[in-house]
């Protein structure tokens, strides 16, 4: 086998001095990394000279004990850990991506109705009432993204491993942040007064949406 002189030297050296581990000047890092693989030094050799050197310290990620939990965990909340959690992960970018169009259209004027009802009650009452909101093609497909980040969310929620630390993550909260809204809407309208002014109500779930901005930190 071909092995580097230098990094064979470095490892006898390691065994004479009683576990002094030095890189030869002349051997790029990563060439020596792989010679202490090969040479099976051991995970506590190989983290203690990764210290040495200055690498960051990874952090220990919490899993959860359960087994089916862990999986369901590492599926939602580690996309690097296998396709299928790839997949989660594309799939949950392109709805943010929709969701935060959507936004963005909806604020266009072509796209707005509202004006016209907002001064019905001052002109005319053959003026029709304005549409319900559940019938905007809008509200329909911010609908499908809500129902993708409520059930991402219950299941990263049932699986994560500790409930407090959850709720803690600065992503999570924006998460509720994001998806608020869309409740609040749909209470407003179902709890809204067939008397009340259009123009008021269209004001409340206009600010309500500002909210759903927060959506665009999770990408």
């Amino acid at each position: 086998l071909d092995r580097n002189r230098a990094c064979f030297d470095a490892v006898l050296y390691f065994y004479q001095s009683g576990g002094r581990l030095r890189r030869p000047a002349n051997i790029p890092l990563d060439i020596f990394m792989d010679e202490l693989m090969f040479y099976e030094l051991g995970e506590d050799v190989v983290n203690r000279f990764k210290e040495d050197e200055g690498f960051p310290k990874e952090e220990e990620r919490p899993l959860p004990a359960n087994w089916v939990q862990r999986k369901l965990w590492m599926l939602f909340e580690h996309p690097e850990s296998s396709s299928g959690a790839r997949v989660i992960a594309i799939i949950s970018v392109m709805v943010i991506v929709l969701s935060i169009l959507i936004f963005c259209l909806e604020t266009l004027p072509a796209f707005k109705k509202e004006e016209d009802h907002s001064h019905a009650r001052n002109t005319s009452e053959n003026i029709p009432p304005p549409p319900s909101v559940f019938l905007d093609p809008f509200f329909m497909v911010e609908t499908v993204c809500i129902c993708w980040f409520s059930f991402e969310l219950i299941m990263r929620l049932a699986c994560c491993p500790s409930k407090t630390q959850f709720f803690k993550d600065v992503m999570n909260i924006i998460d509720f942040s994001a998806i608020l809204p869309y409740f609040v809407t749909v209470g407003t309208e179902l709890a809204k007064d067939d008397d009340a002014s259009p123009a008021t109500s269209l004001a409340i779930i206009r600010v309500i949406r500002l909210v759903r901005v927060f959506r665009i930190f999770k990408l």
